[in-house]
């Protein structure tokens, strides 16, 4: 497990957070920008130091003020995936994963198998202006993990991909994170993606803790107990004289639903809006997801 207790100050902003990651499994930051969302990932990376706290993974102190413990991110067994990708522009793509494989031989299929992974057999002697924005993020991510990580970081991975690019990188990154059973800190302010990939979610406002559990726990509470929740988001709203058909996009199908006009005006519901349906025996629920958190 991964402890977390941290205080930093910026002029008038104040982070001061205390939360932990369980081992094995995926754990989203979730909030709006501004939050201070990527500064915790740097903090638990080593690239910049809290002004007061704590960092420890299993037994291994990585961070303690009190203790003037500050290991370099080189000591710290971690792996990052950033927004933009930073991939080496002169390197192949063979040559970018290989950087990241700490073993010196057998490094040529230890990379073949990764891009296999991934669906990029054939790519090693390509260079990242060469790949699409997709192609680039699952690169990024295979060069992180090739090292073993016992930590992986990502800061909004999917942010500068299109609606379709990004779902489908949803599945593969659940997928691939799985198949290593790595412990992962995922940013991100996507209620969707939250839903399609957290084990955990820790909501983050103001560099405060204001909630954490389970995605259904965090966004849903007791409000409703459900047999079938999707995440998703609004493609289309129809209306007639009383009622409204909202169309929701959810991983690759869509899902319509009646609700009364006068709900889409409470919730001042849009295209675009991430939202939660609930649905249990014939009544159907939809939340705004920004107004649930």
């Amino acid at each position: 497990m991964l402890s977390i207790v941290l205080k930093k100050t910026w002029n008038a902003f104040h982070l001061d957070v205390d939360f932990a990651i369980p081992k094995g499994k995926i754990t989203t930051l979730f909030g709006p920008s501004g939050a201070g969302k990527s500064s915790i990932l740097r903090f638990i990376s080593g690239l910049e130091r809290a002004d007061d706290g704590m960092i420890c993974y299993d037994n291994a102190t990585w961070f303690d003020n009190e203790r003037n413990i500050h290991l370099s991110p080189q000591q710290r067994s971690i792996g990052f995936v950033f927004q933009d990708y930073a991939l080496f522009p002169h390197m192949t793509i063979e040559q970018n994963v290989s950087y990241g494989i700490d073993e010196k031989k057998n490094k040529k299929n230890e990379v073949e198998k990764l891009l296999s992974l991934v669906g990029l057999s054939g790519y090693e002697n390509y260079y990242p202006s060469q790949l699409s924005g997709g192609q680039k993020q699952r690169v990024a991510l295979i060069r992180a993990l090739a090292k073993k990580p016992d930590l992986l970081l990502m800061d909004e991975p999917l942010s500068a991909v299109d609606w379709e690019t990004r779902r489908q990188l949803q599945e593969d990154l659940k997928r691939i994170i799985r198949s290593f059973g790595v412990t992962t800190l995922y940013v991100t302010h996507d209620v969707a993606e939250v839903y399609k990939l957290a084990d955990k979610v820790v909501v983050l406002q103001s560099g405060k803790i204001v909630k954490q559990g389970t995605p259904e726990d965090v966004f849903l509470g007791k409000r409703l107990s459900t047999r079938i929740q999707l995440a998703g988001k609004v493609v289309a709203i129809e209306y007639d004289s009383i009622m409204a058909i909202v169309t929701v996009l959810h991983a690759e199908q869509y899902f319509k639903t009646l609700i009364d006009t006068d709900e889409v005006q409470r919730l001042n519901l849009k295209i675009g809006d991430d939202v939660v349906i609930g649905a249990k025996s014939s009544d159907v629920v939809l939340f705004k997801a920004l107004s649930m958190v």
